[in-house]
């Protein structure tokens, strides 16, 4: 009988749901409270923060936030009503260093440590070039009260090590 892989989804979405409740003030919500009223706010932006990691294991954190919380992240982390571009992308790529900082560790079993590039800013119009050998991914939707966010995890398969 052929043994499934472990799936990392949960403990992706706590990451997340923990680093967007005390970094930007904005709760996670169930799918089922997202109304239609609301699917306008779930339009993805173009604009993704790309976090890579090495050490116990080779990945690569992806994240790409509704246009509305790429708005709502800045506008809280910062106190200010209106953010401007650069304003949103610092926080894009704030929020994506803090997730893959706690994602991370969840690859390092015997206690590895995995070590953590700065976040880069990526238009998700174009393919990323950076490929993990014998990659799996584990991708995981966020609904937020201001938006919501895709976060995409890729590593290497642990089996072919």
């Amino acid at each position: 009988m052929a043994m499934s892989r472990m799936s990392y989804k949960k403990e992706i979405y706590k990451a997340a749901a923990k680093t967007f409740e005390i970094t930007c003030f904005l709760f996670p919500l169930e799918e089922e409270e997202v109304n239609n009223e609301f699917q306008e706010q779930l339009s993805l932006s173009h604009m993704q923060s790309v976090v890579e990691f090495s050490g116990a294991i080779d990945g690569m954190v992806v994240i790409t936030p509704s246009k509305a919380l790429l708005s709502a992240m800045a506008g809280n982390m910062l106190g200010i009503d209106e953010p401007n571009d650069d304003e949103k992308e610092e926080a894009l790529c704030e929020v994506a260093n803090i997730i893959s900082g706690n994602i991370a560790p969840i690859f390092s079993k015997k206690g590895d440590i995995c070590y953590i590039s700065p976040p880069k800013l990526f238009d998700s119009r174009k393919e990323l070039t950076k490929k993990i050998k014998d990659s799996l991914k584990e991708t995981v939707r966020i609904f937020l009260d201001e938006g919501a966010a895709d976060i995409e995890v890729h590593y290497q398969d642990q089996e072919k090590l």
